[in-house]
């Protein structure tokens, strides 16, 4: 069988507090994901700050998501640049995942990083489409978030790339953190002769 990718998934702070850490396992679970790794930390400083890495790519792309969200409501962005955003978005969400414990698991399947990025619905919860967990479960929106400067409560990180996936595991686990074991969904989805007879 040929390698499977694999993603990071982490539980935030206020799923933890809202007891949803086994609603948001089974949904992968029930879609066939196999958990190779999970555990729940009390993240250091350096962990978070290397997860969000304060690249140009990431301000960004937060910068640009949040632009638009104020733009489609009519609203004027009070950011003027993606650096100034960056910078504060990433303070906020050091100080938000290290207020109190998270769960952080490694997730394995075919294309699962963009399988559980769908899973996951978009970033602000309120925009997210119903059957998603954000959607399911959350309902903050960037207006709010940045009106009390806060980070969006929104449940849940999902690695955005197999790249970005690699890096954030290496943040939070160790090879040896990671199992490999014999899953039911290795041969009922992935043999190509399990039914064969």
């Amino acid at each position: 069988m040929p390698e499977l990718e694999k993603t990071l998934v982490l539980v935030k702070p206020d799923g933890v507090q809202r007891g949803l850490i086994g609603k948001i396992v089974s949904r992968f679970e029930d879609a066939g994901l196999k958990v190779c790794a999970l555990k729940m930390v009390h993240a250091s400083y350096e962990d978070v700050d290397k997860h969000y890495a304060l690249t140009e790519e990431w301000m960004q792309g937060v910068f640009e998501k949040a632009k638009a969200k104020y733009e489609a409501n009519g609203e004027e962005f009070p950011y003027a640049d993606h650096i100034t955003y960056g910078k504060e978005i990433k303070n906020s969400l050091v100080t938000f995942l290290k207020s109190a414990p998270i769960v952080a698991m490694v997730l394995e399947g075919e294309k699962v990083v963009s399988a559980v990025r769908k899973m996951v619905g978009a970033t602000e919860p309120a925009s997210a489409a119903p059957g998603t967990i954000r959607g399911d479960f959350s309902h903050d929106t960037y207006a709010l978030s940045n009106s009390q400067n806060r980070p969006l409560r929104n449940l849940i990180h999902a690695s955005g790339t197999a790249e970005e996936a690699q890096t954030e595991i290496a943040v939070w686990f160790t090879d040896v953190e990671l199992y490999k074991y014999e899953h039911v969904n290795d041969r009922v989805q992935y043999d190509p002769k399990w039914f064969l007879g």
